[in-house]
């Protein structure tokens, strides 16, 4: 996922410290599966989990087929990255569990013990290694999604006059808002949502003309309705994405590590991508 997350105002910053010294309770997040707030009870990362039994897992769940809100039941967390939450759990011995996250607030909720990782498709970037650390287990390009009957975009030039849709807080957004300042590409407007089934629903109704998103979702729209949606170029190669891990939890960090690595090799991943991308492949 094309993310990049805001650093917190040194106000909302204390403010939050303020509410965690007095000892107020976490409210659950709408459409969350657990309670949000792990709370430290052993000597160290991994074994404050363990002894949990508990994995908690934010999602933002706007973004399919990475991770959205079963249509059928309209609570319940599903998607590739769900999937293999819940295998990474599997191999650490204990039971995954979710807290649906707003984009802008998850790398905010993991410093303050919301939950114990993040693993919604972010984008690693030096800007977020700065407040986290990350392990990699995939790569995603960025494409152009055009409506069908349209002018096709195919490169960054074919953007001169068009109306841009993007995921707020993206870094489909930033790169986007980067060639319109600095290659001078004359990009009639850019519009931000905040989820990418609202940037999808803004294209279908002809008040956009290319979403740019990462490859998976661009294919899981353009299968889903082929008659309105076609991928039609790449906007960035491969980047890498991974499960964010708060700086003092090295030993969940590790672990995670190398669960994803045993996952690998013993044909899980590989399954699990099958399920929701068909032949499609995450680059290594």
């Amino acid at each position: 996922m094309k993310k990049r997350s805001v650093l917190l105002p040194i106000m909302l910053m204390t403010v939050t410290s303020l509410v965690a010294a007095c000892g107020g309770a976490t409210p659950s997040t709408p459409g969350s599966t657990t309670p949000a707030g792990p709370t430290p009870t052993a000597a160290n990362s991994l074994d404050r989990v363990k002894n949990a039994k508990t994995l908690l897992v934010a999602v933002d769940t706007t973004y399919p087929p990475m991770e959205s809100i079963d249509e059928k039941d309209g609570t319940t967390p599903v998607g590739f990255d769900v999937d293999l939450a819940k295998a990474v759990a599997q191999k650490l011995g204990v039971q995954a569990k979710f807290v649906v996250s707003d984009w802008n607030g998850i790398i905010p909720g993991l410093i303050s013990k919301r939950f114990d990782v993040i693993m919604s498709s972010m984008n690693i970037t030096p800007e977020r290694q700065q407040q986290v650390d990350f392990v990699e287990y995939a790569k995603m390009s960025q494409v152009f999604v055009s409506r069908v009957g349209s002018p096709e975009v195919k490169t960054e030039n074919d953007l001169a006059g068009k109306v841009v849709v993007v995921q707020a807080g993206t870094t489909s957004e930033d790169w986007v808002n980067k060639v319109k300042a600095d290659k001078v590409k004359d990009i009639k407007e850019i519009r931000s949502f905040p989820g990418a089934t609202d940037a999808f629903l803004e294209l279908k109704n002809k008040r956009g003309d290319v979403v740019v998103i990462d490859q998976p979702v661009g294919i899981y729209y353009s299968l889903k309705d082929a008659a309105t949606f076609k991928i039609t170029g790449e906007a960035l190669s491969p980047e890498a994405i991974g499960v964010a891990v708060r700086k003092e939890d090295p030993e969940l960090k590790a672990a995670i590590d190398k669960a994803v690595a045993d996952l690998k090799a013993d044909g899980t991943y590989a399954k699990i991508q099958k399920t929701w991308f068909g032949d499609y492949q995450l680059g290594k």
